[in-house]
């Protein structure tokens, strides 16, 4: 009888002992989501931590590690983030916002593989939506030389975004390495209305012109050599007043770019177009470049 008695004692205490244990873990994790809405996240860390060590991983949800991955990166726990994410993961969890964050670490850590493939999961998953996420992968996009993406997204970024002389110089790179040469003289405008100096843009509308004139005055001078005609001479003459045109537009831009970085790089095109318009002094001016 005595021993049944302490028998039924026993399992009481340990029953009583378990609602404790229970009811302290809730608590604790009430308390983070508590300091973690407050925005006191070093704090909510370390009570989600507690929560966590306390707690067997079997019975904690991948919405729990989830929870307690945003508060640690917030907290700037990132090494902590990523291995409570990675829990989430293993219990099937998935959330936009778990996405945003890890890109957000990886981008941290300059990890740009793993960036690209959590920013890629999110649009697979979650859409278009998140205009600073399509700006991301447009310039990611971009630097790892995926251009017919990166014109994708281009496409998908706001308004706002494409007006932005940063963006507008990447397009005009994208938009020359797909050899779309109408749409990178538009932007290459576009950038010098912003930016008057910019040199990307500067460098685009130079060979623009300047190419337009060298190309002409070559098929010209070819048609004349094989077909010495009074007939083709004058034709002659009417394109090299073209090609003079071209040129002429050149120069301001040729200009600029000469007072950013003189040197070799340009030389060559002033002493051709010099040399096409008689200035043999300037001509060899700019020969001397060439020479160093």
């Amino acid at each position: 009888m005595r021993l049944n008695f302490l028998l039924s004692a026993f399992v009481a205490l340990l029953f009583l002992a378990g609602c404790s244990s229970s009811s302290q873990l809730t608590s604790l994790k009430t308390n983070a989501e508590t300091f973690a809405n407050a925005g006191d996240y070093s704090q909510a860390y370390t009570v989600w931590n507690s929560y966590l060590e306390q707690t067997p991983v079997e019975t904690v949800s991948g919405d729990e590690f989830a929870k307690a991955a945003q508060t640690a990166y917030k907290a700037g726990q990132s090494q902590k983030a990523l291995s409570w994410f990675d829990q989430a993961r293993y219990k099937n969890f998935s959330s936009a916002d778990m996405y945003k964050t890890l890109a957000a670490i990886y981008h941290d850590q300059d990890n740009l593989s793993k960036e690209l493939t959590a920013l890629e999961f999110y649009t697979e998953n979650y859409g278009n939506a998140d205009q600073q996420i399509n700006i991301r992968l447009f310039s990611i996009y971009t630097e790892i030389a995926d251009y017919v993406k990166a014109e994708e997204y281009w496409d998908l970024m706001g308004e706002d975004a494409r007006k932005q002389e940063a963006n507008l110089v990447k397009y005009l790179g994208v938009s020359q390495k797909l050899e779309k040469d109408e749409l990178a003289d538009s932007v290459a405008t576009e950038i010098l209305k912003l930016n008057p100096d910019q040199a990307d843009a500067l460098d685009r509308m130079a060979k623009k012109y300047y190419w337009a004139g060298q190309n002409r005055y070559d098929s010209e001078m070819k048609k004349y050599e094989q077909n010495k005609t009074r007939k083709q001479y004058k034709i002659l003459l009417e394109e090299l007043d073209k090609v003079t045109v071209d040129f002429k537009k050149a120069l301001p831009y040729l200009e600029k770019l000469w007072k950013q970085n003189p040197g070799k790089e340009y030389a060559a095109y002033f002493a051709n177009i010099y040399a096409r318009f008689g200035d043999e002094q300037k001509a060899e001016y700019y020969k001397t470049y060439l020479k160093q």
